[in-house]
């Protein structure tokens, strides 16, 4: 760890005209997420939330400012790239609120698709392909699997927070591949190409943020699955 100042990194930046899902305070459009590219005590990188004006933003860098320390055992550092946001339909993946009915009119459901799905395999195929997406995403559902799901009460007024933004190792595996847009349908067999940012949290797992839903004023808390 340096004995200076670290200089954070920008993650990702957000403007409510391209999210309506965003909650911006009063004259804000812009939102700014940065990082400090080390691990803190739970072992991701600590992060900032920056609300501004986009008006406002005029002294614009060209590059962002090199940190004095990086966190070499993962990549820290995110690639440049540009967001073009897809709002998409997905549904959490504890099939523990499903009853057995619609379990069953799933596998009936794949077992007209002989030569795609296996009814025996109906739960993995339906966590992967509908449930919660993959990759880098604003809002949605959470996969879990680090821990169960638990409550993260806002820590200011105790209301249950709501995923802002994941932070994925990788935008689409193996079982995920449906989730693949059109226009990245060429790059997911060119295993040379780089897709995204290119970030890895902790060996392949996500850094999901989640924000009090009452107030954008309350600080956000850090979660990883």
């Amino acid at each position: 760890m340096a004995d200076v100042p670290n200089a954070m990194l920008p993650v990702a930046q957000l403007y409510t005209r391209d999210v309506p899902g965003l909650r911006p305070p009063p004259g804000k459009d812009l939102l700014q997420i940065l990082w400090c590219p080390v691990d803190n005590a739970d072992a991701m990188p600590e992060t900032a939330l920056v609300w501004r004006t986009a008006a406002d933003v005029t002294d614009i860098l060209n590059t962002p400012p090199i940190p004095a320390a990086v966190e070499y055992d993962y990549n820290y550092i995110p690639l440049p790239c540009t967001v073009e946001p897809e709002r998409i339909i997905e549904y959490p993946s504890d099939f523990e609120k499903l009853s057995s009915e619609p379990l069953e009119q799933m596998r009936q459901w794949a077992s007209q698709r002989q030569t795609e799905i296996d009814p025996d395999d109906i739960e993995v195929w339906f966590v992967d392909n509908i449930c919660v997406a993959p990759g880098w995403k604003v809002g949605g559902h959470i996969r879990w699997g680090t821990t169960d799901p638990f409550p993260q009460p806002c820590p200011t007024c105790g209301t249950e927070t709501e995923p802002l933004l994941t932070v994925a190792s990788c935008e689409w595996d193996a079982g995920t591949r449906s989730w693949i847009p059109y226009e990245d349908q060429a790059l997911a067999n060119d295993y040379s190409t780089t897709v995204g940012p290119d970030i890895t949290i902790a060996r392949g797992y996500k850094l999901i943020l989640r924000v009090c839903p009452t107030s954008p004023d309350h600080p956000h808390i850090q979660l990883m699955q």
